[in-house]
Parts: structure tokens; C-alpha cells; sequence
């Protein structure tokens, strides 16, 4: 199970610029690998951590990334299918709830777990 990072999400938000000007695309599929136990395990929350102890600069990069890689989520112009299937955690959950269609199993564990510790469900959660 991955955890979201700032390379993953410049991955996704590129492609999705690219598909938004492609006229043979009209629907974007998010799924997980069949290997994997679930949709997304939510942000990197060691990553977080050790950064904040520091001076916070991958933080703030991760999170700048993730939220314009939402809000590109929110605003595509074509529809956008999450398979939600097993574990859907924090920015899981924003990498799943604001495309325009969402579909969960009987596996899908969706959570917030952030607020456990301190983080407020900034993804959509809220």
C-alpha cells in the first residue's frame, strides 16, 4: 500500500492537463494496483513529520502539489471514475472524492486518520 508524495501527485496533475486537451479521452479511470491492499494509504506522513522538524520545505512543496492536484480533480472537464476499493485514506480520500464519479466496494476502508494526530481532513473530509 503507497502512500501519496509529491512526485506521484506532479505525475497525476500532469497527466490530467495533458487528457483535458486530448479529444480521445473522455474518461479517467483512478484505481489501485490488484497486488495492493487498498486505493491509497493517504499522505506521507513520515515525510511530513521529518520535515516539520526541519524547515518544512517538502512539506509545503507536497502539499502545494496535492491541493492544485485536487482542485484539477474537482474542475476536469470530463468525468472522473475513483475505484475506491480497500484502504482509502487521507489524501486518498482527496485523490477519490472530488472526481465527478466514485464507486466502493465491500473492502473500501475510508478514513481520515490525520485528525488523530493533530492534521485537520483538509481533502475532503471535511
Amino acid at each position: 500500500l503507497h502512500a501519496l508524495n509529491a512526485p506521484m501527485c506532479d505525475t497525476i496533475l500532469a497527466a490530467l492537463e495533458r487528457w483535458a486537451a486530448d479529444p480521445t479521452v473522455h474518461l479517467v479511470m483512478i484505481d489501485h494496483e490488484e497486488e495492493t491492499r487498498g486505493f491509497c494509504a493517504g499522505g506521507d506522513i513520515r515525510m511530513l513529520a521529518d520535515s516539520g522538524a526541519g524547515d518544512a520545505s517538502e512539506a509545503r512543496a507536497f502539499f502545494n502539489v496535492e491541493y492544485r492536484m485536487n482542485a484539477a480533480l474537482k474542475t476536469f472537464p470530463k468525468p472522473v471514475l475513483a475505484i475506491m476499493d480497500g484502504v482509502t485514506m487521507g489524501g486518498g480520500v482527496g485523490l477519490s472524492v472530488h472526481g465527478s464519479h466514485r464507486v466502493a466496494t465491500e473492502r473500501t476502508l475510508f478514513a481520515m486518520p490525520e485528525t488523530g494526530i493533530g492534521l485537520f481532513p483538509d481533502v475532503g473530509g471535511g
